[in-house]
């Protein structure tokens, strides 16, 4: 089960890609449209969330949809409504700003980005429900201070580990009929400005209403999930009749087709080349320096600290305070100092990725044997995972050799397991120096908005909702896994889930603003 919700949640990180990779090979589609997809649905849920709870506090939405007063008639159509003037508005908001990307291809891309993202935050949200939902499991639930709804819908909820693993398809079904949805109501936006008649954007917007009325209707009135993905592609069929029809009377720009074994054997030309550069230029030889340091360092620093510290004239009445360290400390230890010089080395190795080659013109060069652009950028990111992942090989191999000899027997697995989650830390980081490096005009600039972009994911650790998913949560998880050495641990499953998202996303990002920048 574990194994079939990890794969539907990677569709639903990998479809819309995919999507919007096949359409690029068939239309001039440029990958910025994708991203303006995604800034419409986040725009457009910044005033729909904050709208539905205010609905609420006056009295027009009931906190619980299930048995309420309010008629469920009446609660589903406000929900569709809200629903359908945000997302529509925002998406016309897109295009409005876009005077000269007003092709019908446009708005496909358009409509796989806006879809697309939500089918990604769908995916986190998944992956952080069904986490919170396994500590719960063998929970005696009436020792919880919830009220009886709330432990109804709980119980509800944890039946979700007793159906068979096939039912993870349930929702990436929903997602993909959910998806193909948003384009059909991007297109319909769309023509509303290339006709000039406003018709299209309330038909728009009607549509998303009905479609979310229809759906919350079905889904409280009934226990059949399979019912609700039955009546949402009822819904979907005439705009999908529609849409298809439209493509085939379009005027569409061809793209230049390059056959994919071309492109992978260009890809993978490149990542050697950038691998070969990375020793050539002494990177591999910091990284592992630096990572073998801390790694052998963290545990000797943890052994010897009251012993230091006895030594140190004046301080030796505060050596008899610290405690007997232990395997605990160690581990501790090693995330202090590999979360803090990973970070730093990431930010400064990552910040002239791009934009060093480009200032040296070797990029222009690179591109005209030909490569493609994305396998220009993709190449990057694989050279530096490939060289962090050496680097955190050896250090993590150092420090458990130091803590075994140091402070005896530590389970192999639970510390690979807390590098892991180490390293898809440090690799939200490296994507986010990558997209920085890509924006930023010389290196400087790169490295300005490579490290803001980096402390603003920080500082978002600490919002209450947000946080646990940020990339800090991933270092809480590992520290947890040190501190309680291999006794059940609840998991954060939502955190590595947003973290692929996140690097997903900057990677677009970079390929995005590097597609459109003239060498």
């Amino acid at each position: 089960m574990i194994f079939t919700y990890t794969l539907a949640i990677l569709l639903m990180f990998s479809l819309p890609v995919a999507a919007a990779v096949a359409l690029r090979r068939r239309v001039a589609a440029p990958w910025f449209l994708f991203l303006v997809g995604v800034a419409t649905f986040a725009v457009s849920q910044a005033v729909h969330l904050p709208l539905n709870a205010g609905l609420t506090r006056l009295g027009w939405l009931p906190e619980q949809t299930r048995d309420s007063a309010i008629p469920l008639w009446r609660t589903a159509l406000l929900l569709g409504l809200t629903s359908g003037l945000c997302e529509e508005s925002a998406r016309a908001l897109g295009y409005a700003l876009l005077p000269r990307w007003r092709r019908f291809e446009h708005s496909l891309m358009l409509g796989l980005g806006h879809g697309g993202f939500e089918a990604m935050v769908v995916g986190v949200l998944a992956a952080a429900s069904l986490s919170s939902l396994a500590a719960l499991r063998g929970v005696d639930l009436q020792t919880l201070a919830l009220s009886p709804e709330q432990l109804t819908a709980l119980a509800a909820q944890l039946q979700v580990f007793e159906q068979g693993p096939l039912s993870a398809a349930l929702p990436l079904l929903e997602r993909i009929l959910a998806m193909t949805l948003h384009v059909v109501l991007s297109v319909l936006v769309w023509r509303a400005f290339v006709s000039r008649k406003a018709v299209y954007y309330l038909v728009a917007v009607a549509y998303h209403a009905v479609a979310n009325a229809a759906l919350v209707m079905v889904s409280v009135s009934t226990d059949s999930v399979l019912l609700t993905y039955v009546v949402l592609a009822l819904l979907l069929a005439p705009g999908l009749v529609w849409l298809v029809r439209l493509w085939r009377q379009a005027s569409l720009s061809p793209s230049p087709v390059v056959p994919w074994k071309v492109e992978v054997a260009a890809f993978l030309a490149a990542a050697r080349k950038e691998l070969l550069q990375q020793w050539r230029t002494k990177r591999v030889l910091v990284v592992a320096a630096v990572f073998i340091l801390f790694g052998l360092f963290s545990p000797l620093l943890a052994y010897f600290t009251p012993q230091i510290i006895s030594g140190v004239e004046g301080a030796e009445m505060f050596a008899d305070l610290i405690p007997i360290p232990s395997a605990v400390d160690a581990i501790g230890q090693y995330l202090k100092n590999l979360s803090q010089f990973g970070f730093i080395i990431a930010v400064l190795l990552g910040m002239g990725a791009v934009a060093g080659e480009r200032e040296r013109g070797t990029a222009a060069l690179v591109l005209s044997k030909p490569l493609p652009r994305w396998a220009f950028i993709l190449s990057k990111f694989t050279a530096q995972t490939v060289v962090y992942a050496g680097g955190f090989l050896v250090a993590g191999l150092g420090a458990y050799c130091y803590t075994v000899v140091l402070f005896g027997a530590l389970d192999f697995g639970l510390f690979m397991a807390i590098n892991a989650l180490l390293f898809l830390w440090l690799m939200v980081f490296v994507a986010v120096a990558l997209l920085g490096s890509a924006l930023g005009g010389s290196t400087g600039a790169a490295a300005g908005i490579g490290l803001g972009g980096s402390v603003a994911l920080l500082l978002a650790g600490n919002l209450p909702r947000v946080g646990p998913l940020m990339p800090g949560g991933l270092l809480a998880w590992a520290g947890q896994l040190g501190a309680l050495s291999g006794t059940s641990v609840p998991s954060n499953s939502g955190a590595v889930a947003a973290a692929g998202a996140l690097i997903l996303l900057c990677l677009l990002g970079a390929l995005a603003a590097f597609d459109r920048q003239e060498l």
